[in-house]
């Protein structure tokens, strides 16, 4: 309504929220009158390294790309952004890929709670049988959006987030109000990923 651009979209009855990336109006397609809500600088844009609407088989599923998002946290004045890429497989559901200076990680939605403990004198939680210690505690904002996502995405929206490690593997919660989400990554070359969608040139090195 914002522009008349085509927002293409693939994520089904999932998606709560699209972003038409030629003005940058997130919009709510769900109802008839294509609600906006929201707008954002265009300044902002960013291109994603594995554009929306990219196919590839990742562990064994045929997934497509239909959502990025540039998040930042902020230590001490100091802005660290990284990326996410949403993966949808209408059979399969969603996984998350992220990206922080050529380090890639696996990211699914958990099923089951942690429990909390402590391990080396740090704060812990265990989950499957496997300790994870904690990394970090941060607030994360989202700087930018682009595609269709199952909730209702926005620039600006805050998260705080704690990190859980066990390399490989990641373990991570985030909370928006009242409701807490948590999720595992396990680590990933940026090969595995540019031989999964075909992309061309080399991924950036870590």
């Amino acid at each position: 309504p914002n522009c008349g651009g085509n927002v293409e979209l693939r994520g089904f009855s999932h998606t709560r929220s699209a972003v038409c990336i030629q003005c940058c109006t997130i919009i709510d397609p769900s109802t008839p009158e294509l609600t906006i809500l929201q707008q954002f600088d265009q300044r902002l844009r960013v291109a994603p390294l594995i554009p929306l609407g990219s196919r590839g088989k990742f562990r064994g599923t045929l997934y497509e790309v239909i959502g990025f998002q540039v998040r930042a946290i902020y230590v001490d004045g100091v802005a660290y952004s990284w990326h996410e890429y949403l993966l949808f497989n209408p059979y399969a559901g969603f996984r998350y890929l992220t990206q922080y200076g050529g380090h890639w990680n696996d990211v699914v939605t958990v099923h089951g709670l942690p429990s909390f403990t402590v391990s080396s004198g740090r704060k812990a939680v265990q989950y499957l049988g496997q300790t994870y210690r904690h990394f970090q505690n941060a607030t994360a904002e989202t700087t930018f959006v682009m595609g269709e996502f199952p909730w209702a995405v926005g620039v600006r929206e805050q998260n705080t987030v704690d990190d859980y490690i066990a390399p490989p593997y990641v373990l991570s919660s985030e909370q928006t109000g009242k409701e807490i989400n948590w999720s595992r990554g396990v680590y990933v070359t940026g090969t595995e990923i540019w031989q999964a969608f075909q992309l061309k040139g080399s991924p950036p090195a870590p």
